[in-house]
């Protein structure tokens, strides 16, 4: 059972194969407990990718060094084939089904539009996850909550599904939903769905596509659930070369542009947010704060020092060639367009990379971060 103490909140956002760089943070920050020790976080909030691995992480809250390890074996042996189909018949006919099924009347059901089939993740989270732990965790007290968000295509929310103590109440703000259930693959999936690339997820009477969509505030599930501090694991991409401004943007530079502003930007607008409230807060007793039950709430982001965009072009030659093709059939060049090779380069050698550079990213800001989780 855990002791009274703040609630620290572990913010994972998303960013497809990006995510190794989490990674790498966290495999830093375990270093500095006992093999033993629970995890300093009590509250899990993840999209996209991130949420996959806050899953991971969340199962083994009461051993933190052994859910690190577990989540950096799990990346540092994936390859693309086990994310999506890789192979000349499952890439064509995935895409021959879908073709073949919107020639067919209206009436019959339609399956949700993907370039890539990411039934070989369904796999490997089924593998990898005992989704039974999470309410043991809970019921230990070693775990608070745990949100995956993803965006409803029905509604057009941001909807949270959460998991947690009984105290943590659902919500329902301006496109923002939180819903409470028991987390499963389908919720991992759904929150993973990159338009267009993957194929929305079916929760209930819904489709569900990546969380990323519609988040206009990432940090609420963190402070629904009762964070008391936020560490936030943020992929965004270092812009440290100058474009080519002569040079009219592609389809591939069209949508790197478009999923970087996905991922991020409304981060920052809700960290800017965030910092105004806690200065105007600051003026304000104790018991003001109680009274209008609000409180300051201490925040850390985490970003990659370096552009993903190098890496990228230094490991494409490992995407699947049927992969490679896929891209330049629609204008893509994996390795002139490395913003979006970024996403999906699910190979050894490039997740290793990120690893190592959100290790040593992590090492920079040591005792900052020590001092942050103590």
């Amino acid at each position: 059972m855990r002791t009274t103490s703040p609630k620290i909140s572990l913010l994972l956002t998303g960013g497809g194969a990006r995510a190794a760089y989490q990674v790498g943070v966290l495999k830093a920050i375990a270093e500095w407990y006992p093999r033993v020790h629970h995890s300093p976080f009590t509250i899990y909030s993840g999209t996209s990718a991130g949420a996959i691995n806050a899953m991971a992480l969340a199962c083994y809250a009461s051993s933190f060094r052994l859910g690190v390890k577990k989540l950096e074996w799990i990346w540092s042996r994936l390859h693309s084939r086990r994310i999506f189909a890789t192979s000349p018949t499952g890439m064509l006919g995935f895409l021959g089904h879908q073709w073949f099924a919107r020639l067919q009347a209206h009436h019959h059901a339609r399956p949700p539009f993907g370039l890539l089939n990411n039934r070989p993740l369904r796999h490997l989270l089924n593998q990898v996850n005992n989704y039974n732990r999470i309410e043991k965790q809970i019921s230990a007290g070693n775990l608070h909550g745990i949100a995956i968000t993803a965006s409803s295509y029905k509604s057009g929310d941001s909807v949270s599904f959460f998991q947690g103590q009984n105290s943590i109440e659902p919500w329902d703000r301006a496109r923002s939903k939180g819903r409470r259930t028991l987390l499963n693959t389908d919720h991992l999936l759904a929150s993973a769905a990159i338009p267009i690339v993957f194929p929305a997820t079916r929760i209930g009477q819904a489709y569900y596509g990546d969380g990323s969509i519609h988040q206009l505030a990432p940090l609420r599930p963190s402070l629904k659930m009762g964070a008391d501090k936020i560490l936030i694991i943020d992929l965004i991409n270092q812009k440290l070369e100058q474009p080519d401004h002569t040079r009219a943007p592609g389809l591939a530079a069209l949508g790197g542009h478009l999923m970087d502003t996905i991922f991020s930007d409304t981060l920052a607008a809700d960290l800017e947010n965030l910092s105004r409230t806690n200065t105007l807060l600051g003026n304000f007793s104790p018991s003001e704060q109680k009274q209008h039950k609000m409180r300051i709430i201490d925040h850390i982001l985490l970003c990659p020092s370096k552009s993903f965009e190098p890496l990228a072009r230094a490991h494409y030659g490992q995407l699947p060639p049927m992969t490679r093709t896929l891209m330049r059939l629609i204008g893509i060049s994996p390795k002139d367009d490395a913003a979006i090779t970024s996403y999906l380069l699910f190979e050894p050698g490039y997740i290793q990379a990120l690893i190592d550079m959100g290790y040593e990213d992590t090492l920079e800001h040591e005792a900052i971060l020590r001092h942050f989780l103590n």
